[in-house]
């Protein structure tokens, strides 16, 4: 089997590729640049190598997931180091045209992953911008081993994927603090019941989700003149969710200007 690289091994990467473990993916057949001596550490615990001009002929496909600043040298890099080469880019922000002007002879795409990848449930955008049928199911079907896959119809919905998906999971996480600040005191501050219960929580509102109206589930909850219906006024009267969808306006905007600042 031909191998993957992922050029930059932080916390999207390691996340796939803890996933892509978890389903079978033989760790022989990934292999990583990355200059952080803490990425590399940790990819070397979970037993993945360094990419190396000796693998030159067996590599495949090319995961790019380096800062936006980064991503323009690291096409540069690719390019002369391999031809022809089939990039997956994984960099919020930069568009096809700006690697274009790199090099034309990518198959290139674009994807935007999430963290949950690691446990297989990931969410991941794709975009083929330049590569083959081929090469974009192989594509898909390695992030359909992570997850599921949204495929979007033009490059400009990356960025409101980005925004809207990519960076999702942290904004549940940001309004989590609130529940754990409030479930520790309840639970003498111990940090795993805590944690189990914030799990459970969630768990049990992602099955409750599938298949079924929000609004509908809202309405199970919140009794008339009860506290449900109590705390869901005050979200209202301070307009809770119109400062989350700014948050996200926020962020998709953010990804647009990335581009330019390359």
């Amino acid at each position: 089997m031909k191998k993957i690289v992922f050029f930059g091994a932080g916390n999207i990467s390691q996340s796939i590729i803890l996933g892509l473990i978890a389903k079978g993916y033989k760790k022989k057949d990934i292999l990583y640049v990355d200059r952080n001596k803490e990425n590399q550490k940790h990819l070397k615990k979970i037993g993945i190598k360094k990419y190396s001009k000796a693998f030159k002929d067996e590599v495949d496909l090319i995961f790019l997931a380096v800062k936006p600043k980064d991503a323009l040298l690291a096409i540069q890099e690719i390019c002369s180091n391999h031809t022809n080469p089939k990039v997956i880019s994984l960099v919020a922000g930069i568009k096809s045209k700006q690697y274009f002007s790199i090099s034309k002879n990518i198959q290139l795409i674009r994807a935007m992953p999430t963290t949950s990848s690691q446990f297989g449930k990931g969410i991941t955008g794709v975009f083929n911008l330049s590569s083959s049928l081929t090469t974009f199911n192989k594509v898909k079907r390695i992030f359909n081993k992570v997850g599921m896959i949204v495929e979007l119809s033009k490059e400009q919905e990356m960025d409101t994927f980005t925004g809207l998906i990519g960076s999702g999971p942290a904004y549940f996480f940001y309004l989590l603090k609130v529940y754990e600040r409030r479930l520790m005191k309840l639970c003498n501050n111990d940090a795993k019941i805590s944690s189990q219960a914030m799990v459970n929580m969630f768990e049990g509102i992602a099955l409750s989700v599938s298949g079924n109206n929000i609004d509908e589930l809202i309405d199970k909850v919140a009794s008339k003149k009860g506290t449900t219906e109590a705390g869901l006024r005050s979200f209202k009267q301070n307009k809770l969710l119109n400062s989350f969808d700014k948050g996200i306006a926020t962020a998709i905007k953010r990804s647009k200007e990335i581009a330019n600042e390359s």
